[in-house]
């Protein structure tokens, strides 16, 4: 079961449906139930989800979350991977992700394999859920400075860039970086051009100075123009005003926005997981493709 939304009291359809029939062959239902055979979350299903909550040793919210699906599946994502061989793909990835990826990279450059799994580093898995991003979105921000050091986010560069640019940290997504710069002192933070600026420049693929915004990358006579058919892990995608990096396997790794920070997404079908607002989001579709010659 995929989780689109966050499933709670007074909300109905398939995937409540499939949650019912799920905690009911738990066992977690009263004897006398009166409401399995809609479709609706009502006071029974909430009640089962809180004592599944409790028995998992889960926060006691009612609410079906990621990290309440997750249990509800029989696993997590983040340990399931029994007789799995994922290679160097890191344990912020969920297995199926990583399965395809490291498939896909098995046959990749040295240098393409290394820029991939830096990204990789960063990225947040849905299926591996976590309160907070890896890395953070922040506008103006380069993931690797020019001294070839991660882009550490705190407090006060929150503060300054919400004073400059607010429609960047509005609707609560100030408060949710915030959150995180305190769960996790060491997050780092870029925008989608500076998430890619700063792999290339840690990889020693262009000079620690080098900079370039999304769609410097698309009108670039070093990025040439190819078909999705064609991408290679470590290749570069494009939308207008937006960049992201081909990871393999129909996954990209991209610094989505405030509410998103860096995501693992899938080439079709794209969608990010909203910190803010605890739901996957759709996107829109990628229009570029680019293989940049910096790997030569």
């Amino acid at each position: 079961m995929e989780l689109t939304r966050n499933l709670r009291y007074g909300m109905a359809g398939e995937d409540v449906a499939w949650l019912k029939a799920r905690l009911f062959a738990l066992g977690l239902y009263p004897q006398r139930v009166t409401e399995l055979t809609s479709d609706r979350f009502g006071a029974d299903t909430r009640s089962a989800v809180k004592t599944f909550q409790a028995e998992q040793s889960l926060p006691v919210d009612g609410v079906v979350g990621p990290m309440t699906l997750a249990a509800l599946n029989g696993e997590s994502e983040a340990a399931a991977c029994d007789g799995f061989d994922r290679g160097e793909i890191p344990r912020n990835i969920g297995s199926a992700a990583a399965g395809a990826i490291a498939a896909d990279i098995a046959n990749a450059s040295e240098i393409r394999r290394s820029i991939v799994l830096d990204a990789l580093s960063f990225a947040y898995d849905p299926k591996v859920p976590a309160e907070f991003p890896l890395s953070l979105y922040i506008r103006g921000g380069n993931l690797y400075n020019a001294d070839l050091r991660p882009n550490v986010i705190t407090l006060e560069r929150i503060a300054s860039g919400a004073k400059r640019q607010p429609e960047y940290y509005d609707g609560g997504r100030r408060e949710m970086m915030e959150r995180a710069v305190r769960a996790n002192p060491s997050i780092t933070g870029a925008d989608c051009s500076g998430g890619v600026t700063g792999l290339l420049r840690h990889a020693r693929v262009v000079k620690s100075g080098f900079d370039c915004s999304a769609d410097g990358f698309y009108a670039s006579s070093a990025c040439k123009k190819i078909e999705q058919s064609a991408l290679q892990p470590a290749d570069l995608l494009h939308k207008s005003g937006h960049i992201g990096l081909y990871a393999g396997g129909g996954y990209a790794v991209e610094w989505m926005g405030g509410a998103y920070g860096c995501q693992l997404t899938r080439l079709s079908a794209r969608r990010g997981w909203n910190f803010v607002k605890n739901r996957l989001d759709k996107n829109g579709d990628w229009t570029g493709f680019l293989q940049p010659a910096y790997y030569k």
